[in-house]
This record gives structure tokens, sequence and C-alpha cells, in this order.
């Protein structure tokens, strides 16, 4: 008998500006620093969430705090590399600048991981996990780690905040080049995670998650040639590898279906899903919900197109709404019209089930 097939679900996100506006929060460095400060944070926006929206499941009216640390992973290489560290009251935490910029590739070649590894950055972040152990006990965790999973941003994409805009020069001029540079942040995330995995008491997690924010702007051969063979090593290296690329992505589905051990896919808007699921044919199908429309678009129009990314999926194995980075004037009937239109989808698929 087949199984009935698992209904469509939301991974929802607002950005800080979101509550910033709303709730009148403050980020900074406390949110990231001080781990009291920030399960207040944390408890206020689940409680504003259920106000909101709780009628679809979403908050919490009695929330606990997470016991893990998160940031960006490509924030956390650069800032080992000498970028500079920014903590806006109404947004993430920032890495400026571009480190390796006006670096040749013989120097970039000569950076050590294990310094990266070992740079006071990491070792801030250690004196974070201390107290929240201090907090929550085992449950105490950084980026995810405990939960075996190693989540980290492409080489290439990484590259690109590294490297800056010259880095596409390179790959055209000097692709030999752009590889070693690709291997060599391969290298410093293992030393990184390493370490963490280390002093937190756990093995190297075993499951990646790839973020290739930058991929969209190659041509399939340019991915295919300089970008596809790292990738294909990190993926081939883990049991199992979640990717994204959230831009529009229809150009390389046929690159991404080379990767090994893919279970899942983050597709940004303007990506030809019913193209991605042909392509990726039994892996979770993950598009990202475009926030300019969530922001711009009347109901109807939301309605319209979150009908139309279901409708797209509809023969994946199985589908998540990436609904992330809503900012803070990002109507409520909007994301209300959203879990309305998943609501409905999923009474039709039980229907069907039945």
């Amino acid at each position: 008998m087949k199984a009935a097939k698992p209904p469509v679900t939301v991974s929802l996100n607002f950005s800080p500006s979101f509550y910033h506006k709303h709730l009148g929060i403050n980020y900074g460095e406390e949110y990231y620093f001080d781990p009291r400060y920030r399960a207040g944070v944390e408890c206020a926006e689940n409680r504003f969430l259920y106000e909101i929206l709780g009628r679809y499941g979403v908050g919490d009216p009695h929330p606990t705090p997470s016991p893990s640390l998160f940031i960006q992973p490509i924030d956390l290489l650069k800032l080992t590399q000498g970028a500079q560290l920014f903590c806006p009251p109404d947004a993430t935490l920032e890495s400026r600048g571009h480190p390796w910029a006006g670096l040749t590739v013989g120097q970039i070649s000569m950076i050590d991981p294990q310094s990266a590894a070992n740079h006071p950055f990491v070792d801030s972040l250690l004196v974070q996990y201390r107290k929240l152990q201090a907090l929550y006990g085992e449950k105490a965790d950084l980026f995810g780690i405990k939960t075996g999973l190693m989540n980290v941003h492409a080489p290439f994409t990484t590259a690109h905040q590294l490297y800056g805009e010259e880095l596409f020069l390179l790959l055209v001029d000097d692709p030999e080049a752009a590889r070693l540079i690709f291997h060599k942040i391969r290298d410093v995330y293992q030393a990184i995670f390493s370490r963490l995995a280390r002093e937190l008491g756990v093995e190297l997690p075993r499951q990646l998650q790839l973020g290739d924010c930058s991929a969209s702007l190659l041509s399939p051969t340019l991915y295919r040639e300089t970008v596809l063979p790292i990738n294909q090593a990190m993926a081939a290296g883990a049991e199992a590898c979640g990717y994204h690329s959230c831009g529009p992505s229809s150009h390389l589905l046929a690159e991404f279906a080379c990767l090994p051990h893919v279970t899942s896919i983050e597709l940004g808007a303007g990506t030809d899903l019913e193209l991605a699921v042909r392509c990726l044919p039994h892996i979770e199908m993950r598009p990202l919900v475009d926030p300019v429309l969530m922001l711009a678009a009347q109901p109807d129009t939301v309605r319209e197109t979150v009908t139309g990314i279901i409708s797209a999926c509809a023969p994946a194995s199985s589908t998540t709404l990436c609904a992330w980075s809503f900012d803070g004037e990002t109507p409520f009937r909007n994301v209300e019209t959203l879990y309305q239109t998943v609501e409905e989808s999923n009474k039709r698929l039980e229907s069907k089930n039945d």
C-alpha cells in the first residue's frame, strides 16, 4: 500500500527588524554575547508570534529559550580572517569587508586552518557555550553541532565574500587558482568545526548543509567546471546533505542533480520548481517564498503564488515552504494568507489520502 503523502509544512523566520519595530527589541552585541539577554528576546519573540499567528501553530504562549547559539557560518569564517564585527540593534550580526581582497593565491594557500580554529572569536564562542552549559546543562549547543549537523556556506559563496567581486574574473582567467581557494575554505571550515565538536565532546557532524547563496550568479558551464567539484567532494563525505541556492536557479538544476547524498534542496524565487522536481526526484523540496512579494503584494497575489508553489512541488516526496527573512514592514495579513493557503491545500490532500 502506498504511503500517504505528508502535508506541506512552513518554516517561518522574521528578521530582527520585525521584532525591533513591533516590540522595540534591540539586538546588538548583548543578543550574541549574553545568553540571559538572548533568552529574554527569544521568549518575547515567541509570545508575540503566538499572539498574531498562534492559530496556525506558530509561536508559544509559554516559550522556553533555545540552548544553542547560532550565527551565519560565513560570518564565523570571515571573522577569523580579519573581517570587522558589527552587531546592529535591528539586524543580525554582520562581518564587514573582504579580508582576502588583494591577497595573492599564493598568500591564501599559506593560510593555516588551525590558526582560524584557534582564533579569539572562536574562543569567545566557546566562552558562550560554557555559559549556556551553566544554564541548560547538556542541552547547550553551538551551531546545532550536537544534532549531528555541520551547517556551512559552500566554498564558492564564502570565497565571494572573502575575496570580493574579483573572484568572478579569477574563475574565468585562472580557474585552477579559484579551485585552490575553494579547497582552502573547505579546510578552514573543517578545522573550525572539528575544534568546536571536540570542545563540545561530540564527533564531527556527519550531516551537511551547504548554503550556496551566490551559485545562481554563475553560468552552468562555470558552475560545473569550477564550483561543482568541491561541492561534490564535501557532499560525498557526508551521510546526507542539504543544499541551498537562494537565487533563481533553473539554469543550474542539472548541475545540482550531480551532488551526492542530497536529501533536501532550498531554491530561490524565480526557479522553475516543476523542472526542479523532475531533475531532483525523491528529494524534499524547500522553495523559498519571496520576501519582497510578501512585503508588497496583495493577499490575492500571495494566495495565487503560494498555490502555484505547492502545485509545482506536488510530485516531490515532501515540501516545506521556507518563509524567511520577512522584515518589519511585512503585513500580517500576507503571512496569514500564506498559512491559510497551506492549510486549505493540506485539507485537500488529506481528503485524497482518505
